[in-house]
């Protein structure tokens, strides 16, 4: 008897584009298709009353094999943006095809976006590819996390998924790329050996796009955030594009608590007003 494999695919997509309207920034183009959706936006922040901030959401609860996603947010001239996401990425098993992930992120001259997901979290036998593609004008900032986890440590799934792959590339539009940062995780290749994650299980990384923005102030944060068993280097990034951190922990908690109070002191660093607190409990 052949058993033969039927792989459903989905292929979900966000597109959005955030606008000034009068004294707020109002998202005035999107099309979405499932499992990717967005809840209507809320303005927190009393002392910046222009800033619109908005949830990505997907009611499908993680991403299967074969799952091409893609996310293409865009500021234009004067908005500012905060973007997060609901919940983790769970990678679910893939046995047959890996899932892709694609985002295009686009801030015009003056614009401002935070884009802050939660990690992703591989689970025995995932296989994915993301690619970020950022392009920032040269009077606009753009503030961006990612972070991975080594499974799902409570039941012992750590680093037992196939393969994580993502890579973020950052330049001015229409211009060339000014900087490529890879992770590639492949289990097989040792990653609790030396020179790569070195006994840690998750890790994360900070990009701070904005003129004169310096690693100093990432460093520093990370320092305050004194939170056990990280560590955490900056630098600046090429083509005097800003800094960026690169955070290891024990876990995605610990990661993206660093990442959390680095992207936190950027915010206050470049606006001038410290950033609101989680709407989380």
């Amino acid at each position: 008897m052949t058993i033969t494999s039927t792989l459903t695919r989905t292929e979900g997509h966000l597109r959005l584009r955030a606008e000034r309207v009068g004294a707020r920034t109002r998202i005035t183009e999107m099309e979405c298709r499932a499992p990717l959706q967005l809840m209507r936006c809320h303005y927190l922040d009393a002392a910046q009353p222009d800033m619109a901030f908005a949830t990505v959401v997907s009611p499908s609860g993680g991403v299967l094999q074969g799952d091409r996603l893609e996310l293409q947010v865009t500021v234009a001239e004067g908005a500012r943006l905060h973007l997060d996401t609901a919940s983790a990425m769970r990678l679910y098993r893939m046995p047959d095809q890996r899932a892709e992930q694609e985002v295009t992120l686009t801030v015009a001259e003056d614009g401002f976006l935070e884009y802050l997901p939660d990690p992703a979290i591989p689970f025995a036998g995932a296989d994915f590819v993301g690619r970020t593609d950022a392009r920032v004008a040269e009077g606009a900032t753009l503030i961006l996390t990612e972070a991975v986890t080594a499974g799902r440590a409570a039941r012992g799934e750590v680093h037992q998924f196939k393969r994580y792959e993502s890579v973020v590339e950052i330049g001015r539009p229409g211009g060339p790329v000014l900087s490529l940062d890879a992770t590639i995780l492949d289990p097989a290749d040792g990653l609790a050996a030396l020179g790569r994650l070195g006994g840690q299980a998750a890790t994360g990384t900070l990009y701070v796009v904005g003129a004169g923005f310096g690693a100093a102030t990432l460093r520093a944060a990370a320092a305050d955030a004194n939170v056990p068993d990280t560590v955490a280097g900056a630098s600046t990034l090429p083509g005097g594009l800003g800094a960026w951190l690169k955070v290891l922990g024990p876990d995605g908690p610990s990661v993206s608590a660093v990442l959390t109070a680095a992207a936190a002191a950027a915010h206050e660093a470049i606006l001038g007003t410290p950033a609101p607190g989680s709407r989380r409990p």
